[in-house]
């Protein structure tokens, strides 16, 4: 799950929300948000679970999304 993270970023950025936006939709702070998307924290289940929620998608797309290699 250590691409977790971007996967957040990925799916955040392809709906052109900001991180301002999507951390007030869920409840949280901006800082959280980007802590969780630059892997320096581990999100809890209940935040994944409101995620998918959110962009309407299972929580197995999130958690099973392909690692994207780097150039």
């Amino acid at each position: 799950m250590l691409h977790l993270g971007n996967t957040i970023a990925e799916l955040r950025e392809a709906r052109a929300i900001t991180q301002e936006e999507l951390a007030r939709k869920l409840g949280i702070s901006r800082s959280t948000l980007s802590h969780y998307e630059k892997n320096r924290r581990k999100p809890p289940l209940d935040f994944i679970v409101q995620l998918a929620n959110t962009f309407n998608i299972s929580i197995e797309q999130i958690i099973n999304a392909p690692k994207k290699e780097q150039a």
